[in-house]
């Protein structure tokens, strides 16, 4: 399994950092995608996976919450630290009028700014789309011209969103959050019917943690359950779920390749 969205950077990590990495691998996590959403955090990223060359990876980025008070300044360094050879996707980036903690028309022209500047890296999006699917799908199609790639993190959407996501080529990223779905109610119907090519698997650790540990703090061996929950939505063996979302990380990120394989009888 691999968790392609995770802030292991967080403070609730401090005490149990490398015991709780330690406890991943043993759970069948074999990689781990560290997501900054801050110069401070994209810096820590880069620090964890290169402490851990084998299976973490890093992104480097500005979450829309950080738009309202982020720098010129700011973007260039997140464009320096892009150079390094641990980095291999763009991103925490997007738009949250959900919460709507930094202006929009800031996280408009920073999230625009950051669509083009992956381009001239190369490398993919890490998408945090919160409330606002109709402008991040704009901005993507104005900004991306066709050439953008990436993940929406922790897919909110509906089925047309999904659509309209998959057909600009990106993948849908899933972690504890379908484990609080109905399964006979609309949203809860349509994880089934999303396409297995197209999906990968993320925790947002230490936030979303899983049925039946909600309320605690989220971890990468927690994801186990979000490969229960997405094999009983298809109608698959949970090694095929691993199976299908490693090859699926490994054709979105062919910089971080090889990605290590899937456990033997996970």
């Amino acid at each position: 399994m691999i968790d392609t969205h995770c802030h292991l950077s967080h403070p609730e990590f401090d005490p149990d950092r490398e015991e709780l990495i330690a406890r991943s691998w043993t759970q069948g996590v074999t990689a781990i995608l560290e997501v900054g959403y801050s110069v401070e955090t994209s810096r820590r990223a880069i620090e964890i996976a290169r402490a851990h060359p084998a299976r973490i990876r890093a992104s480097v980025g500005i979450h829309p919450h950080e738009a309202g008070k982020a720098t010129d300044a700011d973007f260039a360094e997140i464009e320096r630290l892009s150079q390094e050879p641990e980095v291999v996707a763009i991103g925490e980036t997007g738009l949250d009028f959900y919460r709507d903690w930094a202006p929009r028309d800031k996280q408009l022209a920073l999230f625009a700014r950051t669509v083009r500047f992956s381009l001239e890296r190369d490398l993919p999006l890490v998408i945090h789309d919160r409330d606002a699917h109709d402008d991040v799908l704009r901005i993507l199609r104005e900004e991306g011209g066709g050439k953008a790639r990436g993940i929406f993190h922790c897919f909110s959407g509906d089925a047309e969103v999904a659509r309209q996501a998959l057909d600009l080529g990106f993948y849908l990223g899933l972690g504890g959050s379908i484990t609080y779905l109905n399964p006979r109610k609309k949203k809860g119907r349509m994880l089934g019917e999303l396409p297995l090519d197209r999906l990968l698997l993320e925790t947002d650790a230490p936030w979303l943690t899983p049925a039946p540990h909600k309320g605690t703090r989220n971890e990468p061996a927690n994801m186990r359950f979000v490969v229960a929950r997405l094999a009983e939505a298809h109608g698959v063996p949970e090694p095929e779920i691993v199976a299908r979302t490693h090859e699926n990380t490994a054709r979105l990120f062919p910089h971080a390749a090889p990605w290590p394989g899937p456990v033997r009888g996970a």
